[in-house]
């Protein structure tokens, strides 16, 4: 048991698993090591270590923040943050009401469409974690405007759809000066599913320290070069199936692996208390 999934989300932001149950899929599934890596929220961590430790899974501190870079929506993966830090959970804090105003902004443009849905379902969805699209396409679902997730995206709240509205993010370089901040690693997430070279050399320009290699939307070749490019750029590596709980149609949970000892480098890399 030596393997690591290193970017799982739980029903703090937009996962349908608990914590507590991420960890005992882990277990099922002999993994050494996860990360709890949800969007813009850090609750999960604690309650996710406290089973972790009675189970023998070790738990990674991790959130995924979103930047912006030229009107591109950029995730960053913050490895080993300081999560208990006051400031950041005050940051965090704002980014979370600011996801409710923009979630209640989408239900006003999808009203003005004739499409009917209500704020507070919307809510529930989210069950107090970080309100997000994916939730507002699971009560679209379930209101008979779309067949699955994917369609509602695709017609109502995808980019460039009606209803879109953009998140509050701040700068790709900003983010990675405020993950080293609260002495976090930041790792460029799914780099395959952005427009690849601007990004890529914005991000390393910004201060990344590492770049997520393995990822089910990279295809074996993005793979391959991502892994070289790290190499030869001297940045750490890591992967993660990316996992929502099955929102994606299916669980994914340990369905991307990566070696125990690429942790190992983030460890080695980790800034001190």
């Amino acid at each position: 048991m030596e393997d690591c999934d290193l970017h799982i989300h739980t029903t703090y932001s937009d996962g349908l698993l608990s914590p507590e149950e991420v960890v005992r899929k882990a277990r099922e599934l002999n993994l050494k090591a996860i990360a709890i890596a949800d969007h813009d929220a850090v609750g999960a961590i604690e309650p996710a270590k406290s089973v972790g430790e009675t189970l023998g899974v070790e738990v990674v501190p991790c959130v995924e923040l979103s930047c912006l870079l030229a009107n591109i929506d950029i995730h960053l993966l913050a490895y080993f943050i300081d999560y208990r830090n006051p400031e950041l959970l005050a940051f965090l804090a704002d980014v979370q009401k600011k996801r409710v105003e923009r979630a209640k902004k989408i239900i006003g443009r999808l009203s003005a469409q004739g499409v009917k849905i209500e704020v507070e379902k919307v809510l529930a969805a989210a069950g107090g974690g970080s309100v997000g699209r994916p939730h507002i396409a699971q009560i679209l679902v379930e209101e008979g405007y779309a067949n699955d997730p994917n369609e509602a995206f695709m017609k109502f709240i995808g980019y460039h759809c009606p209803a879109y509205v953009p998140k509050m993010e701040i700068g790709l370089k900003e983010g990675v000066e405020l993950v080293k901040k609260y002495k976090g690693i930041p790792v460029l997430a799914h780099p395959g599913t952005y427009p690849l070279e601007m990004v890529l050399s914005q991000a390393i320009a910004s201060g990344i320290m590492g770049i997520e290699v393995w990822h089910p939307e990279h295809s074996p070749t993005q793979t391959n070069y991502f892994l070289s490019l790290a190499k030869e750029r001297n940045l750490l590596v890591t992967g993660g199936s990316d996992c929502h709980g099955g929102r994606k149609g299916r669980l994914l949970i340990g369905e991307i692996r990566i070696s125990y000892s690429y942790l190992l480098e983030l460890k080695q890399a980790k800034l001190p208390f």
